[in-house]
């Protein structure tokens, strides 16, 4: 039981760790002040390249103006081969610079992630690569990914008097900036996914160090998911259709598996652990694969046969896998609960 109850609060002490980490090492404010400089350098490079494809748009746009509406008089001119020369010009001049922008942009992003790590790791007082460090490194990581979520939203603001107008203005900066902030998001987490496996590599059977890497794994794969499944309760501007991809969930797959080997790990070592075998049930639910959903919360069920929760997603799972004689005995069990209703509500219907 004593078994038990260390590895379920695995995670809470992992927390706990890497706050007393940050209280001997740096500043709650310095951490803060690190990822708002990043968060501001990130926002400010971004916003350059759209100031790029507005300032072309806007004097291709003057450009095409000022010739309709003078075409009369530049055909008996030869301004007319002058005007035609600056608009193919211009045109090229924008497929050229674009060209460089793309190549130039990543870049530039690559390079602020490994700028702010830098000065991250320089507020650290442990020495590095050792455990303790690269703990440390990954809460940083975490907290400024945390500062980009959603921020796709918020590139832009308008002054108080057009704030009818901040939903359009949203879902242009959602469009146009969604996928910067997802690959930020993205490669950061990769980084922090790897400085958890540092840490494994020091410390191949440390638990503690074993469940931070496989909650680093599913914050990851978070990222993948639809954000209006994340945000249930909020309605978002705007979402991309990339999210229904076929690309996306692979990913998500590929990440969620290396999670679900992580919690295999766990299990190995601290056997019939309810916590393990809910973070499995939860992922698995995720992945839509409801055979292994549901051998999960039955091992809920034989460390806690009086789990009303855990009852009730089982009944919900047997009624939808058509498992009606299983999902009416805990029916029976839950017969005089506030459950048991909406229980009986799954029954299968033709």
């Amino acid at each position: 039981m004593v078994q038990v109850l260390k590895i379920s609060r695995v995670s809470v002490k992992s927390n706990c760790m890497t706050s007393t980490t940050f209280s001997s090492t740096t500043s709650r404010e310095a951490l803060n002040n690190q990822g708002k400089i990043a968060l501001d350098e990130f926002k400010r490079i971004c916003k350059s390249y759209t100031l790029f494809h507005a300032g072309f748009c806007a004097l291709a746009v003057i450009e095409v103006f000022a010739f309709l509406l003078f075409f009369s008089f530049f055909t008996q001119s030869s301004i007319l081969a002058f005007s035609l020369a600056a608009l193919f010009l211009t045109g090229f001049s924008y497929f050229v610079l674009l060209f460089y922008f793309q190549a130039k942009k990543p870049e530039q992003l690559t390079e602020l992630q490994k700028i702010f790590i830098k000065n991250y790791a320089m507020g650290i007082n442990f020495p590095k690569n050792t455990a303790e460090f690269h703990i440390a490194l990954a809460h940083g990581i975490h907290e400024f990914v945390k500062l980009l979520n959603k921020q796709e939203y918020f590139f832009y603001t308008l002054p108080k008097p057009f704030t009818a107008l901040n939903p359009v203005l949203q879902k242009f900066s959602a469009w146009n900036h969604w996928k910067d902030v997802f690959e930020m998001k993205e490669q950061l987490l990769f980084i922090r996914a790897q400085q958890h496996v540092e840490q494994i590599k020091l410390e191949p059977t440390d638990l503690e160090a074993h469940a931070s890497l496989a909650a680093a794994y599913l914050q990851l794969s978070r990222i993948y998911l639809d954000p209006r499944k994340l945000y249930l309760e909020e309605s978002l501007p705007w979402v991309s259709i990339e999210y229904g991809s076929e690309e996306m969930f692979s990913k998500f797959q590929k990440v969620c598996e290396r999670a679900i080997e992580e919690y295999k790990i766990l299990d190995t070592y601290v056997p019939h652990s309810p916590w393990t075998h809910a973070e499995l049930a939860a992922i698995y639910h995720d992945l839509g694969w409801s055979q292994e959903e549901i051998r999960c919360y039955e091992a809920i069920l034989a460390i806690s046969p009086n789990d009303e929760k855990v009852l009730f997603r089982l009944g919900v799972l047997y009624f939808q896998q058509g498992l009606n004689a299983k999902a009416l005995r805990i029916y029976e069990t839950l017969r005089h609960t506030d459950e048991a209703e909406e229980l009986i509500s799954y029954y299968p219907e033709l």
